[in-house]
């Protein structure tokens, strides 16, 4: 069974399927880091959807890899159905590199902290990321992502 910071990371490579394309909701590079939070802590698929390119390519952890906006939105509504519906995320030290008009790289922590359905408290899970954003002409989306493994010995 895997640790709930674990099963974050993985939750976080795999994501209903909705009909359609919803539009970006990140108005800038910067936005994306809060969106995701929000998207996060409101639970909600569909805002979710809004973040990723239809090729999203997301890495949780060394031993997975998940590929397409569908299958990302799809696990994470899962998750969020289940073990993730009680839990927040925050992040900081957010650090953004422009590769181009178009393109950036984001460096951020994100914290995890909640409750499993039993009502327990899951252990904090504390993770550095790193997404590459897109510039579309609906907004700012992510294209591909990785969330780090933890130092050995901590969380």
């Amino acid at each position: 069974m895997l640790q709930p910071g674990l099963t974050l990371l993985a939750s976080l490579v795999l994501f209903v399927i909705f009909p359609g394309s919803v539009g970006a909701q990140s108005r800038s590079a910067a936005a994306i880091v809060d969106d995701f939070a929000q998207a996060w802590n409101t639970h909600d698929p569909k805002a979710f959807d809004r973040l990723f390119t239809e090729e999203v390519v997301w890495v949780p952890t060394a031993e997975v890899r998940a590929e397409g906006r569908t299958a990302l939105v799809r696990e994470l509504a899962e998750a969020h159905a289940s073990w993730a519906k009680n839990t927040t995320v925050t992040q900081s030290d957010t650090k953004i590199q422009s590769v181009g008009a178009d393109v950036a790289v984001i460096f951020f922590h994100s914290s995890l902290a909640g409750r499993a359905e039993d009502g327990t408290p899951i252990p904090s899970a504390d993770r550095a990321m790193v997404v590459v954003a897109v510039k579309q002409s609906d907004g700012w989306r992510i294209a591909a992502g990785q969330v780090t493994k933890p130092v050995e010995g901590r969380d």
